[in-house]
């Protein structure tokens, strides 16, 4: 009867921690990737309904200023900007059924650690039909 050679076995103690230190930074990175992009997604949306919101607001003859206050206060405590939102015209009489849209730009910061930040620029706009 022969005995396993447990020496060779030995040599191989290390072998998966070692890997899993070489992979570790590359899934951090992909799980901090996955979070950040969920995070911009859902401040996206946010702001998105808030520009439709500001819309609905031009749609009945609001003013730029009543434009701007309800796009801040639907966009429940984001930072607007740079770009103010602006509605690319002012809904009268002679624009019933016109639509009417407002946008403004938006910096969006991404920021994954292990790599450098970068800031991303997205034109936000919401569109309605003038009342």
């Amino acid at each position: 009867m022969t005995r396993p050679n447990t020496r060779q076995k030995s040599h191989e103690d290390g072998a998966a921690a070692v890997e899993f230190a070489l992979i570790v930074g590359i899934l951090i990175m992909i799980v901090f990737a996955i979070l950040e992009y969920g995070r911009m997604y859902s401040q996206y949306l946010v702001l998105q309904s808030a520009a439709r919101e500001g819309a609905r607001v031009a749609a009945v003859r609001g003013t730029d200023l009543e434009i701007e206050a309800r796009i801040v206060q639907a966009a429940s405590g984001f930072q607007i900007g740079p770009g103010i939102p602006a509605a690319d015209h002012l809904c009268t009489d002679l624009t019933i059924g016109q639509p009417v849209t407002v946008s403004w730009t938006q910096d969006f910061r991404v920021d994954i650690p292990l790599l450098p930040a970068t800031t991303k620029t997205v034109t936000v706009k919401g569109v309605f039909r003038c009342e």
